[in-house]
């Protein structure tokens, strides 16, 4: 009669519900990295020039927001720098005599300007048209921004709705703190048109725009892509100005606009990390 041998089991060897063998942790682990990896590189490509224009017209949008709190608060632009110089060149003489010392925040919005403009530039130097650096630059902006509205909404700096007459006496400067970070994200985004080539749509100013459009001779023509951007850009600019004057002057005031128009550079800074990537030639 045969007989059957029958192998022993090893309790130790079999593996516990729930828990991994060390291969497959390995493997998990692995995974990971090359995820994280694949991520990684997909951030350091560089986006395809294809619709570009889309966020930087949205950028429109964030500056007609901040230039309308911050014009109609502090009676300063913080993106337009052309009204800033006159209202400079207004101070030598000691005008408006209403507004004392407006020169000093009009100073103050055009140095940080320059300032932003420098800084944002330096992207140039570590590839300019990657995900990562434009995703970076809207970050910063946004978190500028949120910054300023952050010191507004706390009444660390006071927000007036409307012209009102300053005593002498009783003015403040606490308000260059917000001017200042304002005026410097506003450069990013300008940067950002240059950089990309979309030199119809500055985003901070719509005189030249205007300019350009008028003088265009092929202003009527079916298919003209830079009279659409400049368009899109004034009529954004102009939307964006609207909703900040009346967020400024509702319950929510204006710190809801500064909210917004930081929002909408996440928004951005989000769709440059997911943007599709320019196609690599093959070698």
């Amino acid at each position: 009669m045969a007989s059957t041998d029958l192998q022993p089991t090893s309790l130790m060897s079999a593996t516990p519900p729930g828990q991994s063998t060390p291969d497959a942790a390995d493997a998990e682990k692995q995974s990971s990295k090359a995820s994280r990896s694949s991520w990684l590189t997909e951030l350091k490509r560089d986006v395809s020039l294809n619709h570009t224009d889309i966020p930087v017209i949205a950028s429109c949008f964030s500056s007609g927001l901040c230039d309308s709190s911050a014009f109609n608060a502090w009676n300063t632009f913080v993106s337009m720098q052309t009204g800033n110089t006159i209202i400079l060149a207004l101070g030598a003489s000691n005008q408006p005599v209403s507004q004392p010392y407006i020169w000093l925040k009009s100073l103050t919005a055009i140095v940080f300007f320059l300032f932003g403009c420098y800084f944002f530039s330096q992207s140039r130097r570590i590839h300019p048209h990657r995900r990562f650096t434009l995703a970076a630059s809207f970050l910063v902006q946004a978190i500028l921004i949120f910054v300023a509205a952050a010191l507004v909404q706390r009444h660390v700096v006071p927000s007036p709705a409307g012209y009102q007459e300053l005593d002498p006496g009783k003015v403040g400067f606490i308000e260059l703190l917000p001017i200042g970070f304002l005026a410097f994200q506003s450069g990013g985004q300008i940067v950002t048109s240059r950089t990309l080539g979309i030199n119809e749509v500055p985003t901070t100013v719509l005189t030249s725009l205007f300019c350009d459009l008028m003088s265009d001779p092929h202003m009527l023509a079916r298919d003209n892509v830079k009279r659409n951007r400049r368009v899109a850009s004034a009529v954004t600019l102009l939307m964006g100005g609207i909703i900040g004057g009346w967020l400024s002057r509702s319950s929510v005031g204006m710190s809801a606009a500064l909210w917004l128009a930081g929002a909408v550079k996440v928004a951005i800074a989000v769709g440059w990390a997911l943007w599709k990537a320019k196609a690599e030639v093959p070698v």
